[in-house]
């Protein structure tokens, strides 16, 4: 059960290849924790930082499925390859509220030629960034994805006019 931008609860459920994308990312995670707890005591992982690994793995998931797309596949199946990956990014900007999910799902809506709407997603991710002030959590996952922001922002503003 994850709670949605607006603060309502959602039930989210993944498809088993983001299932896996989840997992991947849960088990590496695991792994750091587990190498620095003391013996005999328990690794405790606040929610949002739950919630944070999930989304990770869910655009690692879209990331890969983009990267592999095949020039040799028809257009059906590309367009299905870019839903799915989209997808996958909009539950992890619901489980993970960052704004950066919005501007990689507005690349998405023009892969699949759709630039009204992605225009439109562009808009909505300058007025989310502009307004957001991460927490300790989102520093964390923002660093670690060494997103130029800034220049997002930049890119998304021209991509609206």
């Amino acid at each position: 059960m994850s709670v949605d931008e607006w603060g309502r609860e959602v039930e989210i459920e993944f498809t088993e290849e983001e299932a896996e994308a989840i997992n991947r990312k849960l088990r590496l995670f695991s792994a750091a924790a587990d190498a620095e707890r003391p013996e005999g005591s328990e690794t405790v992982v606040h929610r949002k930082f739950l919630d944070a690994i999930y989304a990770q793995g869910l655009t690692e998931y879209a990331k890969e499925s983009i990267l592999d797309i095949d020039d040799s596949k028809s257009d059906e199946a590309l367009a299905s390859t870019i839903g799915n990956a989209m997808k996958a990014t909009m539950k992890a900007y619901i489980i993970h509220h960052l704004p950066i999910y919005l501007f990689q799902a507005a690349g998405m809506l023009e892969l699949l030629g759709d630039s009204a709407a992605a225009k439109e997603l562009f808009g909505r991710f300058v007025r989310e960034q502009r307004a957001f002030e991460p927490d300790q959590v989102d520093s964390i996952f923002l660093k670690q994805a060494g997103l130029d922001v800034p220049k997002m922002i930049e890119i998304a503003i021209e991509k609206i006019r």
